[in-house]
This record gives C-alpha cells, structure tokens and sequence, in this order.
C-alpha cells in the first residue's frame, strides 16, 4: 500500500498535529490566545471530513485541500516571522516564545505541505488511472 492510497492518514495525521500544537500554543501562554484556537478548530473539521475522504469523495477531499493549503501558507508566514523576527516582535517575543513559536508554526507548516502533497500526488494518480482505463478497452477490440 502507497500512502498516495490512503490520503485520509495523511488527513488525520495533520489533523491531529493541528489539535496537539494549538492547544500546545493556547496552554503554554498565559494571555490564552484566542487565535491559538484556529489550529485546533481546523483540525476537528479536517477529522470530520476524513471519512468522505476515505470513501473517495470528490467535494470533500477538494475542501480538505482547500482547508490545508490555506492553513500552510498562514501557518508559513507565521514560521518565517518566527525565525526572521521583526525588530518589533524581538521586543515583544523573548528568545524561547520565538524558538517555541517557530516549533509550532514549522510543524503544523511541514504536515500541511505533506497532507497537501499526498493530497495532490493522489488525485494525479487517480486521474492517469482513469485516462488508463479507456485506452486499455479501446486496444482490446
């Protein structure tokens, strides 16, 4: 078996890195940002949606790709603010918040490019799987 195959394991894998690293970023500052909590709400959606992924939907695979590239590409900027701080955010971040926070975004940024990958490199395989088919019949008659 090819995780291409199974594009719901890579769904729940980032689901669950969403879950862990935003109630991580919520618990361990004490202000309890309320934006700590998007990643975990992202993540319950995505679990929500992995059993229309596993059964092939089209619609629902289509918003858990929507859903995770758009959560990488926020949680990318997030990663690199954290590693290339502005001289604002040194003064507002202390060397371990920023160290901590660059963990957390570089993790939920790493699975959603995995998930989005495998999402992808599954739909491509599908669709040469399809072209396939038709050209097999047609070399039979």
């Amino acid at each position: 078996m090819n995780i291409v195959d199974r594009p719901d394991i890579a769904n729940n894998t980032h689901a669950a890195v969403l879950i862990g690293a935003g109630l991580t970023s919520y618990f361990l500052n004490e202000n309890r940002p309320k934006t700590a909590l998007i990643p975990p709400v992202a993540g319950g959606s995505l679990l929500l949606l992995s059993s229309g992924i596993k059964a092939g939907n089209r619609n629902v695979a289509h918003a858990a790709v929507s859903v995770t590239t758009l959560l990488s590409i926020m949680t990318g900027v997030l990663f690199s603010k954290a590693v290339a701080p502005s001289q604002e955010a040194k003064l507002k971040f202390n060397p371990k918040v920023r160290q901590r926070r660059a963990g957390v975004f570089g993790l939920m940024t790493l699975t959603g490019l995995a998930a989005a990958g495998i999402y992808v490199a599954g739909f491509i395989q599908k669709r040469k799987q399809q072209q396939q088919v038709p050209q097999q019949a047609g070399s039979q008659v």
